[in-house]
């Protein structure tokens, strides 16, 4: 009943931190998982990801950073306005990542939007006599590592967001032997970034993360992404209990 009215009561929270839960319970995974052969105690996390206007994105980027101190202040304090979920209803959504089994102190992908590009070999690929095409991954991914408090209510997650954005190609000339062959290669030139934020998150609640990322089709509408995240704590004794089961 505590952690029931913790999650309720961040629901409405409008900061960078914004909490929501469904129905006014823990969401349930797709399907039951299966917990991991060595862990008993994990965090199941589901990702998705919007294509929202600046105004949304700034709104949410300028929220206050909420300590777990600060959110478990809260439940004593009657709620305050959250109007970003609602609105989030009417941005567009972009990508649905799948539920990621992450144990605690562990890493996990959430989200991956990225495309292969090829290119002619590298000047020194073709030096060391490699002909083959040289294939870069143009896009982003999400990931997070996660810790699980002591009273298994709260979820602290370290997100990591990296990208990769191709600004231009060059084709170049190589002489490539002795006799003065020549071989054409293109040598890329990449915008590469990585930026990480912590965020503690209820068990069973939800947070907006606005993404630096702003891949090139999003940015020239002037757009930008934001994704909702959700934790589960699995405890395999609660859900063993759950199904019936007698304790190992």
């Amino acid at each position: 009943m505590y952690r029931r009215i913790l999650v309720a009561y961040l629901a409405v929270i409008g900061a960078l931190l914004h909490l929501i839960v469904v129905a006014g319970a823990q969401p349930k995974p797709d399907t039951d998982p299966k917990p991991n052969k060595s862990s008993e105690l994990y965090v199941i996390m589901k990702a998705r990801l919007y294509e929202v206007d600046e105004a949304f994105h700034n709104k949410l980027a300028k929220g206050k950073w909420l300590s777990k101190a600060d959110l478990e202040e809260l439940e004593t304090k009657p709620p305050a306005d959250g109007p970003l979920f609602a609105l989030l209803e009417k941005q567009k959504p972009f990508l649905a990542g799948k539920e990621v089994n992450i144990d605690p102190g562990k890493e996990g992908v959430l989200l991956t939007a990225t495309r292969p590009i090829n290119c002619l070999p590298t000047p020194d690929q073709l030096r060391q006599g490699k002909k083959g095409p040289q294939t870069i991954d143009e896009g982003f991914t999400l990931g997070a590592q996660v810790h699980i408090s002591a009273d298994r209510r709260f979820v602290r997650a370290k997100f990591l967001e990296k990208s990769l954005e191709i600004e231009g190609i060059e084709k170049v000339k190589v002489v490539v032997d002795d006799k003065g062959t020549e071989a054409v290669g293109e040598v890329v030139s990449a915008k590469e970034a990585s930026l990480s934020q912590a965020r503690y998150i209820p068990d069973g609640g939800s947070i907006l993360l606005p993404l630096h990322c702003q891949p090139p089709a999003v940015r020239k509408n002037g757009r930008w992404l934001v994704a909702e995240i959700t934790p589960r704590i699995y405890i395999e004794e609660e859900e063993r209990a759950r199904r019936g089961q007698p304790p190992k």
